[in-house]
């Protein structure tokens, strides 16, 4: 028996473990689902609206046989028992990480899940095992990267201004009084029962007199505050 062009090829991890199937399917059946929406216009009937193509499916169906013979691929020196291509599809499935579905002379080179497998024995001679297996392609995506270093930027950068402004403080000098203090900073010297007002707590802990004559008993070196 001439040997096929086709080889059927499942591996995993870049081909860390690769296995050729012993027994070319007789076929392989390719799906792609459609997600086209219909929608009823008024005036129109019904318009398709098309989008991307759904995943792809493969389906096929052999045999792992207990014995050589004329119609595996593979000869006798490598071929593996039946039940080691068995446990190892199941072991890939339980894994649930993407395989790849290699078929050479043909487009099918896809990294896919296994969706389903199914076995069983009595179908042919004694000890082979026939299967169905349905995989299905597997996209890999990649997560978007957020930047939130920009965004913590941006945040603080829209932040509200203080809505009170820090007061604005004077050392007291030699000679000064809050009549000479309110000219010097206000430009008017009747200003000074505002320097007063804002500070009188102060004056007035200091010397109980500041009460009667405001004004005459600061002294040098004494920080004030001068409101707005």
């Amino acid at each position: 028996m001439t040997k096929s062009v086709y080889e059927f090829w499942l591996s995993w991890q870049n081909g860390k473990e690769k296995y050729q199937l012993p027994v070319n399917p007789p076929a392989i059946g390719v799906s792609s689902s459609s997600r086209n929406e219909s929608v009823d216009l008024a005036g129109i009937g019904e318009v398709t609206i098309l989008q991307e193509p759904g995943a792809k499916t493969f389906i096929f169906s052999s045999f792992f046989p207990e014995h050589w013979g004329p119609y595996c691929e593979l000869p006798e020196s490598k071929m593996s028992m039946p039940w080691s291509y068995v446990k190892r599809i199941e072991l890939w499935k339980e894994r649930k990480l993407p395989i790849r579905l290699t078929v050479t002379g043909t487009p099918i080179n896809y990294a896919v899940s296994i969706e389903d497998f199914q076995y069983r024995e009595g179908e042919g001679d004694v000890g082979d095992i026939h299967y169905d297996i349905v995989l299905t392609e597997y996209p890999f995506v990649s997560p978007r990267k957020i930047d939130t270093k920009k965004r913590t930027t941006a945040k603080s950068g829209t932040s509200r201004p203080d809505p009170k402004p820090k007061a604005k403080t004077y050392t007291v000098k030699k000679g000064d009084t809050l009549s000479a203090i309110a000219r010097k900073e206000y430009k008017n010297s009747a200003e000074w029962k505002k320097i007063w007002e804002a500070n009188k707590d102060a004056l007035t802990k200091r010397d109980k007199r500041n009460i009667k004559q405001p004004g005459h008993y600061i002294f040098p070196g004494q920080v004030v505050t001068l409101p707005t």
